[in-house]
């Protein structure tokens, strides 16, 4: 039931996290027209949302298994990595020659700041938790 309680804390403070570093990210300069900005806006702020919730069942089955620890570790490296994978589709569809690379640097440091921050703040809370369970179960054993 604690583990239940540290899942919802995780889960709030990372989509805390996650809206706090979109706030910030969004002071950077942006060079689209007005709904351009405004449909960027709403669709990181949904890929936010999603990241909450797949980091979540990500790390739910991570603590479910054997070796927490590695597993922990693990999905925070995939969580890490998925939005390089969007722009390696982006470099596929469009290829390199027709890129504007100030104006995608810039969007990209918009969209992994907050991902990062989600998948970081989840794993700092569970990291934090499942290492003072163990910490106790050991003390206990001796």
């Amino acid at each position: 039931m604690r583990l239940a309680g540290i899942f919802i804390l995780a889960f709030v403070i990372s989509a805390i996290s996650g809206v706090a570093a979109h706030a910030a990210v969004s002071l950077l300069p942006d060079w689209d027209d007005a709904a351009g900005r405004g449909l960027g806006e709403a669709f990181r702020l949904l890929l936010t949302a999603i990241y909450v919730i797949l980091g979540m069942i990500l790390y739910g089955l991570a603590v479910w298994r054997r070796n927490r620890e590695r597993r922990l570790k693990r999905v925070l490296y995939i969580l890490l990595l998925v939005p390089f994978l969007v722009v390696v589709l982006g470099l596929i569809d469009n290829g390199v020659h027709r890129i504007d690379w100030l104006r995608e640097s810039v969007g990209m440091v918009q969209m992994f700041v907050p991902l990062w921050s989600v998948a970081l703040a989840q794993w700092l809370i569970l990291h934090i938790y499942l290492s003072r369970q163990t910490r106790l179960a050991k003390a206990a054993s001796t």
